[in-house]
């Protein structure tokens, strides 16, 4: 019989993984010997956190990044094909959504081998929580094109499907060119639709800001290179119609500051929860 494939995610922040995940992840993955991971030394480090040394010394990791060909997949399964369980560790976050893991989930299925997703954090639900945008219906564009002009006909494009089914579109960045797509958004989108930004999740310094494209054209936050989600919502969608609001990171004092030169469309400055 056939090994089962556990999909497993890491904590998205700094957090200890003993507090961020379930318990039943971590009984999970101590009991496993064989990991399929994108970069061997992170996830040594996540594992050296949740399985005692000698479990972690006799365990087998084996890559599976953007470089791996199709024809590789094979002898990733050969544990699972042996009837050993093995799992798939991600970066950060939930593996196999906008990650090399999902090829390997689609050679399990081939192969006839059950995978098993574990519960955990992703970045992309989380953001949609936080937004405020609703996600009765949304969309996971994953990354858009890196060319300024692409990237801006790529805007467009989600835009007029969210004006036209009512649905968030959400996507992610590479980190360093993230004031890049904010900019290129504030000039290419219209002034009335919600651009959302989610940085920093799960870590002392996370920020959420929602504002009208207009807004952010006028007052433009400077997002820098920490990991960030992006959601955008064409006027009259859900969750359209609330106030512009930009959380203050955690530890900050509650309430509203001013901002400078704020117009109708400036944002309130507001702090989140500690426990939120």
């Amino acid at each position: 019989m056939s090994g089962v494939l556990y999909l497993v995610p890491v904590p998205i922040g700094d957090g200890s993984p003993l507090d961020e995940l379930a318990p039943r992840v971590i009984r999970t993955v101590s009991g496993i010997r064989d990991f399929v991971v994108e970069n061997e030394r992170s996830a040594r480090r996540f594992l050296s956190r949740v399985m005692p040394q000698e479990a972690l010394d006799a365990s087998r990791l084996r890559i599976l990044d953007e470089h791996t060909r199709p024809e590789d997949l094979d002898g990733l399964l050969e544990p699972l094909v042996e009837g050993r369980d093995a799992a798939v560790i991600s970066e950060a976050g939930s593996p196999c959504v906008a990650d090399p893991g999902a090829a390997l989930v689609a050679a399990a299925s081939r192969a006839g081998i059950v995978s098993i997703p574990l519960p955990g954090p992703s970045a992309v639900l989380m953001a949609i929580m936080a937004s405020g945008l609703g996600g009765q219906r949304f969309s996971f564009r994953g990354y858009l094109p890196p060319d300024p002009a692409g990237r801006e006909a790529a805007l467009r494009e989600l835009e007029s499907l969210s004006a036209r089914d009512g649905s968030t579109q959400v996507f992610i960045e590479t980190p360093y060119r993230n004031d890049a797509m904010a900019a290129t958004a504030a000039k290419a989108l219209a002034g009335a639709t919600i651009l959302c930004t989610a940085t920093g999740l799960s870590t002392p310094g996370e920020r959420v800001i929602r504002m009208e494209a207009a807004a952010w054209k006028k007052n433009l936050p400077t997002i820098g290179k920490t990991p960030t989600v992006f959601l955008l919502s064409a006027a009259g969608s859900a969750g359209t119609t609330s106030q512009p609001t930009r959380s203050a990171p955690r530890g900050q004092s509650r309430g509203t500051a001013p901002v400078k030169g704020r117009g109708r469309n400036a944002p309130k400055h507001t702090a989140r929860r500690h426990d939120a």
